[in-house]
């Protein structure tokens, strides 16, 4: 019985102790509370949506092996409160033997990245929270971490398909407060990689659309923002059917593009955004991609409109001065030489 005992005080020692230290996992009193970690090192899944195309995910977290993640020396990492010294990456990689088909056809391409107290609300302004993601060091869309105080949130990034079909990998790679201001910090709970894709080797993505937007230059609170796809015609080369995927960002004053949803609450998904949701001051920019009758994406386009003025005749440049100084200063010249002429 004193054995029985002595054996059952142990393991609940050891079991305190284990969870003291999960209590503590490198998150400081500033982070969130700890979560419960039910994924694998690597979890990855492939499922058949069952219209000739399949989804592969591939979730990479602080409990994830090399190649696709190690600590690193600077303190910060997954599960860790980190700040602007404690930048890192990791790797995100398709399943080999999708990868080497010599059919496949890559549908789309996304990262969604949960992180926790990521201060980018629209009110911090410039002085807000900026942390840059990049995948094989180039810009995703959006390009900054979204998320508001002392929450959990994910941001969903569009990631260009040439990018993963260049070798199978993506290097992934976080750049926490860029702009240095020690203010901020963050800690990410996971980073999970959806690839949607084909095999049969029937099917081509679509071409790049050709676009015009209106208006073309001046914008002013009384215009709708609106993008039309002209071309071209045909617009995939299998002639398949072809529509477009919409997805708007403003500027706000924070310096840099975030999605509208996040920052003004309205999710435009259409070609047009209409005058009553824009104000003064903002700048919008919008992303169209062709998407195929079975789900393949093409390349996409970005458009930008001007920062948005109360109204474009006042904040315009006349363009009578511009006319009259040239004009003054040649009279002015033809009067010298008359005048030394009469001389």
């Amino acid at each position: 019985m004193r054995c029985k005992i002595m054996t059952l005080l142990i393991v609940l020692a050891l079991f305190t102790g284990i969870a003291s230290a999960y209590d503590t996992n490198d998150l400081n009193s500033n982070g969130p509370e700890p979560l419960i970690k039910v994924a694998a090192a690597t979890g990855e899944s492939i499922v058949d949506n069952l219209d000739g195309t399949y989804t592969y995910t591939q979730t990479v977290d602080e409990s994830s092996t090399a190649p696709h993640y190690t600590a690193p020396a600077n303190g910060g990492g997954f599960g860790i409160y980190s700040w602007m010294d404690q930048d890192y990456g990791w790797m995100h990689t398709l399943d080999p033997t999708i990868y080497a088909d010599p059919n496949l056809t890559i549908n789309s391409v996304q990262i969604v990245i949960r992180a926790w107290d990521v201060d980018a609300e629209p009110e911090h302004g410039l002085e807000g929270e900026y942390d840059h993601v990049t995948a094989d060091g180039v810009d995703m869309n959006p390009v900054y971490l979204q998320g508001t105080d002392d929450t959990w949130s994910t941001t969903t990034f569009d990631v260009n398909p040439s990018l993963l079909l260049n070798d199978g990998a993506l290097d992934m790679w976080i750049d926490i407060d860029m702009y240095d201001t020690d203010s901020w910090a963050t800690t990410l709970e996971y980073s999970k990689l959806i690839v949607t894709y084909s095999t049969d080797g029937s099917n081509h993505i679509p071409y790049e659309p050709v676009v015009e937007k209106s208006p073309a230059y001046c914008v002013d609170t009384n215009d709708n923002l609106v993008v039309d796809v002209t071309g071209p015609n045909p617009a995939d080369p299998d002639e398949d059917a072809v529509t477009y995927k919409y997805r708007w960002y403003v500027d706000v004053g924070t310096g840099g593009y975030l999605d509208d949803d996040f920052a003004l609450g309205i999710d435009h998904t259409g070609n047009t955004v209409p005058a009553a949701d824009t104000s003064v001051g903002e700048k919008w920019m919008v992303q169209v991609t062709p998407v195929d009758a079975y789900g393949a994406q093409g390349p996409m386009v970005e458009v930008e409109f001007e920062t948005i003025v109360r109204e474009c005749g006042e904040e315009e440049i006349p363009e009578f001065p511009t006319l009259v100084l040239p004009i003054a200063a040649i009279i002015g010249i033809a009067l010298v030489f008359q005048r030394r002429k009469n001389e």
